[in-house]
Formats: structure tokens, C-alpha cells, sequence
């Protein structure tokens, strides 16, 4: 029992340094919401709208946000299934969202899949090493590291 509350306290160690995340795609959302440009028109690094395809992007993107918050207040309720389904539909729309599958790996480690979640943990690293993000994708290693030794030590 000292092992696995030794783990688990690492865990959510680890866990905690994700915390920003939520807060920056908040900042990111609400400075997009707040916009000046009409219904599908994002502004450009000049302050001019512009209703290309990036765009339709960046309106992808928002959404996939909305459903990665939904999916984090789920979470803080323990209504696991609701969020990791609201994590995955943030990931189809947008494939390179890294908290996304960050926050349903550790989920779905949590409730009893913790192969599933080592699987999304390194997707996400993938893409924070891609983005040059190299200290949090080395997190993101050693969350997985640390599921990896629960399954072998029997936690999960």
C-alpha cells in the first residue's frame, strides 16, 4: 500500500504541472472571443480580419478548446467517461492537441487502462518535442514511466 500511495502522490505530482495549461487555452479563447471581426474572421498579426482558410482553422481550433475545458471540468467532477469522450472529440478536430491527449491518457490510466493512456502520453510528447517543447514532452515521459512501473508493480 506505501507503493502505490508513493506513485500515486508522484502521479498527481506530475499531474499538477499541467495545470497551467488549462489557464493559457483559457487566455488564448477568451482573446479570441473578444475579437472585433465578424462570425468566422479571425484577426491577423496585424489586427485585420481575415476569413481565410486559417480562419476556419482557428474556429476549429477554438471549438477544440471548448470541448478540452469541458472535458477538465468533467474531470474535476470524476465524471471520467463524460471527460475523456469530450478530450477525444477535441482531438479529431484537432489531431496535434497535446494537453488533449495528455489529459485523456492520464484518465483513461486512471480508470483502469493504463496501456490506452501510456499510448496518448506519447502521442503527446511526439508533439511537444515537434513544437521544440522538449521540457514538457520530458514530463510527459516520466508520467508515462511512472504508469509504467504501477503496471508492472500491479497498481493498475
Amino acid at each position: 500500500m506505501k507503493l502505490v500511495t508513493k506513485h500515486l502522490s508522484i502521479l498527481f505530482g506530475v499531474c499538477s504541472a499541467f495545470i497551467i495549461f488549462p489557464m493559457i487555452l483559457d487566455s488564448v479563447a477568451e482573446a479570441q472571443q473578444q475579437s472585433a471581426c465578424p462570425s468566422g474572421q479571425v484577426s491577423d498579426s496585424n489586427g485585420l480580419c481575415n476569413s481565410s482558410s486559417q480562419g476556419q482553422e482557428s474556429g476549429t481550433m477554438a471549438i477544440a478548446q471548448e470541448f478540452f475545458r469541458s472535458g477538465r471540468n468533467f474531470d474535476k467532477q470524476g465524471q471520467s467517461q463524460e471527460a475523456i469522450a469530450e478530450y477525444t472529440r477535441a482531438i479529431e478536430l484537432d489531431p496535434s492537441y497535446a494537453e488533449a491527449y495528455f489529459y485523456r491518457g492520464n484518465t483513461l490510466a486512471l480508470e483502469g487502462q493504463p496501456q490506452k493512456g501510456i499510448e496518448d502520453f506519447q502521442k503527446a510528447a511526439a508533439i511537444f518535442t515537434s513544437r521544440g517543447e522538449s521540457e514538457k514532452a520530458q514530463a510527459v515521459h516520466q508520467h508515462e514511466e511512472i504508469i509504467r512501473r504501477g503496471i508492472q508493480d500491479g497498481e493498475f
